[in-house]
């Protein structure tokens, strides 16, 4: 997976771009276990995978579908659909082992004078698109997705401001004061009244 990211996402941790385009360079010696070991490495590959996954995520809009409005920082880092940009990376993998030319015993089988290149930044946000939409539609997970977002909690958004955490806020009191309102008015009616026959007037 870390082969198949752009220069443009690698470059944020500078010293990964020393690691040879080449695995087999990397596997006969140790002058990267430095960087391979280190939970960095993990974090480049897990977040980079996982941003470029959320520009993807289609959720009900008032138009039909559309990409998360706002950034993902507006969002916590326990709002569902961030963390399932982190799970669908295990689909990732299997993709990448099973049906495409990115299986790790195929690349370090690669001839040691050969070098992978780097994949366009356009041609990984294609990568990372159609394999989003193909997961979702194979997991069939858009009803789950669509069930997060019209359901969103105060919670699932990050601290700082944004136009569309106000928006939702604004929408989320005025939702709860009308569903207030309804249990009020329910109530009220549901009280029990004395009434009193005049039974002069019935006989």
């Amino acid at each position: 997976m870390f082969y198949a990211l752009p220069k443009e996402l690698v470059i944020k941790r500078k010293d990964y771009l020393d690691i040879p385009r080449n695995p087999y360079d990397v596997l006969y010696t140790d002058k990267y276990n430095h960087l391979i070991n280190d939970d960095v490495f993990l974090q480049l590959i897990w977040e980079s995978y996982a941003w470029s996954v959320w520009q993807f995520i289609q959720v009900p809009r008032r138009d039909g579908y559309g990409n998360i409005p706002g950034k993902w920082t507006d969002y916590s880092g326990d709002f569902p659909l961030w963390r399932l940009c982190f799970v669908i990376q295990n689909f990732f993998r299997k993709k990448f082992e099973y049906e495409m030319e990115w299986s790790f015993q195929k690349l370090f089988m690669m001839p040691k004078e050969m070098q992978i290149p780097w994949l366009t930044y356009q041609q990984f946000s294609n990568l990372i698109g159609n394999l989003t939409d193909m997961i979702v539609e194979e997991q069939n997970w858009q009803p789950m997705i669509d069930e997060v977002w019209n359901n969103r909690q105060m919670e699932d958004y990050s601290e700082r401001k944004s136009p569309y955490k106000r928006d939702f806020i604004n929408k989320w009191y005025c939702s709860w004061n009308d569903n207030k309102k309804t249990f009020f008015l329910m109530k009220q009616s549901s009280q029990t009244k004395t009434v009193t026959i005049n039974f002069e007037a019935v006989f």
